[in-house]
């Protein structure tokens, strides 16, 4: 299956998501799938938090509190749940407040060996 079918399929089961995609640590997104229209940059925001998420796992492996997996971080206005898949890519899942964040949750789980295989 390819990466935007697979990206497609989740979104389109989330009510009140905004994105998910694919990106690097270097900040470049392989591939993304928006719907609906966030009230914010998706794509800044995006980039920014990932930042933020490679000096979290660097501070997870200096105190040694074992492997990142997933990072979830709330606003006002949106909620972006990120799912590390190794250590160069990760999945991300950006919502609106209200949506169903354990269904994205559930989604990026059950898919990230098979985001993986996607870009392979």
């Amino acid at each position: 299956m390819s990466l935007r079918t697979l990206l497609t399929g989740m979104i389109q089961q989330v009510e009140g998501g905004y994105a998910v995609m694919l990106m690097g640590y270097d900040c470049i997104a392989i591939d993304e799938v928006q719907q609906g229209t966030a009230p914010f940059d998706v794509q800044l925001m995006t980039v920014e938090y990932a930042t933020v998420i490679r000096e979290i796992g660097r501070t997870v492996q200096v105190v040694g509190a074992g492997e990142m997996e997933e990072v979830t971080i709330t606003t006002r206005e949106s909620c972006m749940l990120i799912r590390v898949l190794n250590n160069e890519l990760f999945a991300a899942f950006v919502l609106a407040r209200d949506a169903n964040l354990g269904k994205a949750r559930y989604l990026l789980r059950a898919n990230a060996l098979a985001l993986l295989q996607a870009v392979e």
